[in-house]
């Protein structure tokens, strides 16, 4: 069987720092050990961004010769160093400084290393959660935001949920689950406090953040892609309590 064309194999005309960029999010995404968050998820949010830009009219009037290349640098680089992943001695500073450091380090310009990381940053859904007002979101952040959110929901989302909660060894669903799914996919309201806190079961997962994703798209290409994709995970839960009711 052939393996799958990567998205950077199929696209010749890729700048240096895009390469480059390529390579070092492949190793240290590789050093999550999570398929949820593996570099088959940032290619898939960097092509997103790419189609959302095209049809949004995005472009980069600072770079004429590569208008969406600022854009696909925070697409690549948006997951290094999570906060779900940072180790000991790491916080919520390392990401920015990370950014920056490899990105100058290859002579990129430092104010546009500073935007890209601020553009990873904002779209976290984490923020949503606390005072952060969107009105604050640069287009950039908008693009990748919906672009991260898209592959958060739908078939995928579904697959990337139950791996992350495989990998963090919690259950399909537990008593409350229950409720939930009874509920008539009714959200649950959570601090940003608690967000970063919850250990819950990844049928509860969809109640917490990806039931409310298809509402938080930025764009209106982000929005009308997210309506069939919304659909699909409704349509799961839906068979899945069918199913524990011996249905």
């Amino acid at each position: 069987m052939d393996c799958i064309n990567t998205f950077e194999n199929n696209n010749d005309n890729l700048s240096e720092i895009i390469k480059k960029t390529v390579e070092f999010v492949k190793e240290e995404i590789n050093s999550y050990n999570d398929p949820s968050h593996d570099y088959n998820h940032i290619e898939r949010v960097w092509k997103l961004a790419k189609n959302i830009a095209e049809k949004e009219n995005y472009v980069d009037t600072n770079n004429s010769e590569r208008p969406t290349e600022l854009l696909e640098l925070a697409a690549l680089l948006h997951d290094v160093k999570d906060h779900k992943y940072l180790k000991k001695g790491e916080d919520e500073n390392t990401c920015s400084n990370t950014i920056i450091s490899f990105l100058t380090s290859n002579n990129y310009p430092l104010e546009s290393a500073q935007k890209i990381a601020l553009i990873v940053s904002q779209i976290s859904f984490k923020n949503e959660l606390g005072n952060f007002s969107t009105n604050q979101l640069l287009l950039e952040s908008k693009i990748v935001q919906d672009a991260d959110r898209l592959d958060a929901i739908g078939a995928i989302g579904i697959a990337r949920s139950f791996s992350f909660g495989a990998i963090r060894n919690r259950p399909f669903y537990e008593e409350g689950t229950m409720k939930l799914m009874n509920s008539d996919l009714k959200t649950v309201d959570m601090s940003q406090e608690q967000y970063k806190k919850q250990t819950s079961p990844t049928i509860d997962h969809f109640y917490e953040k990806l039931f409310k994703l298809q509402s938080l798209l930025k764009t209106e290409t982000g929005k009308a892609m997210g309506i069939k994709r919304h659909q699909f995970m409704v349509d799961f839960i839906k068979q899945f309590n069918n199913e524990l009711n011996n249905e």
